[in-house]
């Protein structure tokens, strides 16, 4: 029995340090930094912004002159004919027929325009300013909520780490009491019944180390998934370090900072802006613009025959002034007043959830603190009734059994320690992003 407890202590050692010989040790912020370089989303909502980036150069460039060119090659193989309501001089016709033009009919030309005046080019810039913010703001909310993952996937794996460690040194204790056990059952001091206990409480603690090492596995591999990275991590950190800096003593509500909220304001200023868009819609849009052609009339194809180019030019100013556009300007207003009244709705709900939602955390969180500060008493009188029971029984006032029993206590106040760290830590995470500090 002994051998098998042995081999198996020492299976779990070698597998966990053949894991940590490949993984990375890594931070909290180390973690939080990786995943925000790594994750695929936020590539993605990076190259949105770089296209909300690139509208305004599109409205640029449509206030630079737009230049074209065009020919028109034409073979006329039946000339189009014309009846004159007339006769000519000397025909006894009641009218005449002509047919105009020539076989072959060339055209070059060269157009250039030029937007004078549109009341819409402020607004459109307006608009992508805007939509480039929301786009930011996007990206910002992924970054928090990446943010929490990664912490409280790190926060797992440590807890998971340090509950593997408790379950080990809670096995070598088990091992060492049926050791001892054995030797007293082998001198006839206890039954064999009281053997089996000894022996049940090693098995007990195999699979609680059993379920630690596959639950702390689990744990790397989410947090593993979280930084989407193919290099194997593990918590550089214990929770009493994360503990050391991660107090929150004031109660700091920075709700209207939520990027929920500013998402919701900034859709507001977009149905704004649409709005005064639909009132810019029948303002007069002017433009200037020229032309240069050059056209060729000829009975034979001969584009290099003197005397059969003819030329033209002309410029211009253009006003294109809308009228009546079957309402269309006005109902859209009216659409755009309407999702406005909806975006200021949303802000005042969500102000309202966030409110309550910081509140909530922050109660948890305060409860979280005394169950911590109740557990660390927990641990200091566990650990005193060990060193008195420890003392009576090398004094003989009290059996191992007695002593096992104080030992399993300490091992519950540490777990429930541990526990404790661990809630007040994803308490306190949840609470910074309610609260919008995180």
């Amino acid at each position: 029995m002994k051998k098998v407890i042995v081999r198996f202590i020492t299976y779990l050692t070698v597998l966990m340090q053949g894991f940590s010989s490949f993984a990375q040790k890594i931070t909290l912020n180390e973690a939080i930094q990786k995943g925000i370089e790594n994750r695929i989303e936020l590539k993605t909502q990076a190259l949105n912004i770089q296209i909300a980036n690139s509208e305004n150069d599109k409205i640029k460039a449509k206030w630079l002159p737009q230049v074209s060119a065009n020919g028109d090659v034409r073979w006329n193989t039946q000339l189009q004919t014309t009846v004159l309501p007339f006769a000519l001089p000397g025909s006894s016709e009641s009218q005449t027929i002509v047919r105009l033009g020539r076989p072959f009919n060339n055209t070059f030309a060269l157009q250039a325009e030029q937007k004078v005046y549109d009341a819409n080019k402020k607004i459109d810039r307006l608009v992508n300013d805007t939509q480039t913010e929301a786009q930011k703001n996007t990206l910002e909310q992924q970054k928090i909520n990446l943010k929490q993952s990664i912490t409280e996937a790190y926060f797992s794996a440590v807890f998971n780490k340090e509950k593997l460690r408790l379950s080990e040194i809670a096995l070598q204790r088990a091992n060492a009491y049926l050791e001892a056990a054995q030797v007293k059952f082998e001198q006839g001091t206890i039954l064999k019944n009281d053997l089996d206990k000894f022996s049940l409480d090693v098995s007990n603690a195999k699979l609680a180390q059993t379920k630690n090492v596959q639950d702390y596995e689990l744990s790397l591999v989410t947090l593993q998934y979280q930084l989407n990275t193919n290099d194997k991590a593990e918590p550089a950190e214990d929770l009493t370090s994360i503990l050391n800096y991660s107090q929150i003593v004031d109660n700091q509500a920075n709700t209207d900072k939520r990027t929920e909220v500013k998402a919701e304001e900034i859709n507001l200023r977009l149905n704004e802006l649409n709005l005064q868009k639909q009132k810019t819609r029948n303002l007069p849009t002017v433009s200037a613009y020229g032309n240069y052609s050059a056209f060729q009339i000829a009975d034979t194809f001969n584009p290099f025959a003197s005397g059969t180019w003819f030329t033209s030019n002309y410029v211009g100013i253009r006003a294109n002034i809308p009228i009546f556009d079957g309402k269309q300007a006005k109902l859209s207003s009216q659409d755009f007043l309407v999702r406005q009244k909806i975006n200021q709705q949303n802000m005042e709900r969500l102000r309202n959830d966030f409110n309550y939602e910081s509140k909530s955390t922050w109660n948890t969180l305060q409860q979280s603190k005394l169950n911590l500060e109740e557990a660390k008493k927990n641990i200091t009188l566990a650990q005193q009734i060990l060193d008195t029971d420890k003392f009576r029984f090398e004094k003989g006032v009290i059996v191992i059994s007695d002593l096992k029993n104080s030992e399993y206590s300490l091992q519950n106040a540490e777990n429930q320690y541990l526990s404790s760290i661990y809630n007040f830590l994803v308490a306190s995470v949840r609470y910074k992003k309610a609260s919008g500090n995180l």
